[in-house]
């Protein structure tokens, strides 16, 4: 995963690049849920494998809402 670069901080480049770090994050969560799903018969995978990809989708999940959380804020401070 990519680290951000930026913590805290409210100006508008520095959220973007957070931004960009998390969706990139999960584009590549996405990219390795679809390939686990694509590419196992569903009666292959075990109980174990199904809590894995249970916790990617999750992750998943977080990293696009903080996205989402960011983008919010950046059009706030784009738009006073």
């Amino acid at each position: 995963m990519t680290k951000r670069r930026h913590k805290g901080g409210g100006s508008a480049r520095g959220l973007l690049s957070q931004a960009i770090a998390l969706v990139g994050d999960s584009h590549a969560l996405s990219y390795a849920l679809v390939m686990a799903l694509a590419s196992t018969p569903r009666d292959r995978f075990s109980h174990k494998e199904i809590d894995a990809l249970c916790q990617v989708a999750y992750e998943l999940q977080e990293k696009l809402t903080k996205a989402l959380e960011m983008f919010q804020e950046m059009e706030k401070v784009a738009d006073p």
